[in-house]
């Protein structure tokens, strides 16, 4: 979508706009209106359910926005209310450039054609949830995204100066050492949070601010609070833009413009005080002691309960779209966006982002944050350490000390399935409980730019990194020792390295399938059946790989348990003194390690070195994988 294109198109047609100016003096023109002219988005819908897939759903032609024509100066607070699927967050995608359909139309900004880079530079967007780390405090979210957002040369001393204005400025100062808290620990009120989403996109000093619904979920007095606060914001010299579904009397005092939207369509756009007038004037009264913004949002609103309704509600509805195109108040901002347009500055210069942080402060500050928020979190902090170690108990309540006779094969088989079954299963378990926090947060942070989903995914394989290494080794040096496994050092540190690349891929599997699936739960249930299914082909434990169907034989290979259970089998196996009891009805088919490393697992001993690169190159991939899932799938419609 390009703006400047469809400016240049439109410019040889219209002959109320004059020959643009040449750029002499853009940088120090003085135009801070948002000008929007008969701006129309349209967007391809697939109907039908989603099984069909992509080939055989219906796709229809939708307009989410027509002929939308605004005209917004700074130092207004602009509400753009209208009911649910008229268009007021679509408008605000498309002035954000967010969109996915074919847009049309004119947008300027202080004498110049809006594009991608420009309004990203001069706007933010404050999305209608709150995605936040519940862990942190509000100072200390606000250094974070700070340290995202400024450039290098920003000093300590700067960066705090900056989140303590942007502090005193939302009026968090009461509550800057707070944690924000979530659905178990109890932090700041709702209307705090809203208040601290806000302030994250404050720190660039944005000249436009777009708020997709800030006062949803919020209480009467809260809402009122919040919406005051965006109205000092916005006389203060800035635009502020907000949508809203139907306001409270007092709240609409403190717009100064207001927009209405019907199914696409403007049925009014202009100042607040002359709304009711406006619909006055056309036999729309508004009774006394009533909203106006009730009364009027009903009225421009589609009533889908019968079909006779539907018509009658929809010809009222094209009937108000027509008599505000006829309008005086629509001419006249039809004459603003024509002046404004007739004084465009033609730039042949792209404007410059200004130069953001450096990858290693990003990286840095990302992974310093993640720990934080975990370090807060006292019972998930020790999860993380423990919870591994802890189903050693039920192995060794199970199992005992393992014995070297006949019997014990089976023991030594069992626990050897448990290793390489349980780390990953429990790398699941924490991984489900605690990555979509970040996950959230890193939705909103990726979309206003500040990094790439590379730099998310490197940042939590390192941060993750150390938990499981620490609790891979607690696990491994009391399950090997205690259960009296093969007593060797070297093979010791083999099973410890084993088990840490399975609980490690475990954790990056799980965080692939989360860039998938929306849904933990959904994602953990799919994960677990595969690795249920994976464990059952590939390790040889429960039946063996050579008496399995050739085609189950090639799909194990594909699998990384395949070769962590042959490191495994000839890590305890081999030299392994096995008695033979002639006395015990246990037939004697193993004298010794060997003979069952020979007869189940026969390559095993030859290809440990190989089998532990193919598992690194796993743990790659998986990481890869982990990485292709979140820029494949990209960022969800979260609103």
């Amino acid at each position: 979508m390009d703006f400047t294109t469809l400016y240049e198109a439109s410019h040889l047609l219209k002959k109320d706009v004059t020959p643009l100016v040449e750029d002499v003096d853009a940088d120090t023109a003085n135009f801070t209106t948002l000008t929007i002219r008969n701006l129309k988005y349209v967007i391809n819908e697939r109907r039908g359910p989603w099984w069909k897939g992509a080939c055989f759903r219906k796709v229809r032609r939708k307009t989410v926005l027509n002929n939308v024509t605004m005209s917004i100066e700074s130092g207004q607070l602009t509400a753009v209310a209208g009911s649910s699927g008229s268009g007021k967050t679509s408008l605000l995608d498309v002035l954000s450039f967010r969109t996915e359909g074919k847009v049309s139309g004119d947008l300027v900004f202080k004498r110049r054609v809006c594009t991608k880079a420009m309004m990203k530079l001069a706007s933010s967007y404050v999305m209608q949830a709150d995605r936040l780390l519940p862990n942190l405090t509000v100072r200390e979210t606000l250094r974070y995204t700070a340290y995202l957002k400024l450039p290098n040369h920003y000093s300590k001393s700067q960066v705090e100066g900056k989140v303590q204005r942007v502090i005193n400025e939302m009026g968090l100062h009461h509550v800057a050492e707070s944690r924000i808290g979530g659905a178990v620990i109890r932090g700041i009120s709702g209307g705090e949070k809203r208040r601290v989403t806000i302030a994250i996109q404050l720190l660039q000093d944005p000249e436009i601010l777009l708020l997709d619904e800030p006062t949803s979920g919020l209480d009467s007095f809260t809402a009122r609070y919040l919406v005051s606060n965006l109205a000092d914001l916005a006389h203060r010299g800035r635009i502020v833009i907000l949508t809203i579904h139907q306001p409270r009397s007092d709240i609409f005092k403190l717009f100064d413009q207001v927009a209405i939207l019907s199914r696409g369509d403007l049925v009014y756009a202009g100042p607040a005080d002359q709304l009711v007038p406006y619909f006055t004037g056309i036999g729309y009264p508004c009774p006394i002691y009533s909203n106006p913004m009730d009364r009027y949002i009903d009225v421009a609103s589609v009533d889908r309960r019968d079909a006779k309704r539907e018509e009658e509600t929809s010809n009222r509805v094209y009937g108000l779209v027509e008599s505000y195109a006829n309008s005086d108040i629509h001419r006249e901002i039809q004459q603003k966006c024509s002046d404004s347009m007739a004084s465009v500055v033609k730039s042949r210069r792209k404007p410059q982002p200004s130069k953001g942080p450096g990858w290693p402060r990003i990286m840095n500050t990302i992974i310093s944050r993640m720990f934080v928020n975990l370090y807060r979190d006292r019972s998930n902090f020790i999860s993380r350490f423990l919870t591994l170690p802890f189903y050693v108990v039920f192995v060794v309540i199970f199992l005992g000390k393992l014995e070297h006779n006949q019997e014990s094969v089976q023991d030594r088989t069992g626990l050897l399935y448990q290793s390489v079954s349980a780390p990953p299963y429990i790398a699941i378990v924490n991984a489900v409980a605690l990555f979509p926090p970040i996950r959230e947060v890193y939705y909103r942070e990726c979309r206003d730019g500040l990094y790439s989903a590379a730099s998310f995914i490197l940042a939590y394989a390192i941060h993750c990194m150390p938990f499981v290494m620490v609790a891979s080794t607690i696990f491994g040096s009391t399950i090997y020792w205690i259960c009296g496994m093969y007593p060797s050092v070297d093979r010791f540190a083999m099973y410890l390295a084993n088990v840490f690349i399975l609980s490690y891929s475990g954790e990056l599997i799980i965080i692939a399938t989360m860039g998938l699936f929306l849904n933990p739960q959904l994602a953990n249930n799919m994960i677990s059946l595969f690795f249920t299914a994976a464990i059952l082909l590939s390790t040889g434990f429960l039946r063996s790989v050579e008496s399995m169907p050739r085609i189950l034989q090639w799909l194990g290979y594909s699998m990384i348990y395949k070769y962590s259970s042959e490191i495994f089998v000839a890590n305890e196996y081999h030299n392994l003194t096995l008695t033979c009891d002639r006395n015990s009805t246990t037939p004697c088919l193993f004298p010794n390690g060997d003979a069952y490393i020979k007869m189940l697992f026969p390559h095993a001993l030859d290809n440990i070195a190989r089998n532990f690169y193919i598992m690194t190159a796993f743990t790659g991939g998986f990481l890869i994988l982990a990485y292709l899932t979140f820029k494949i799938r990209g960022i969800p419609n979260l609103q």
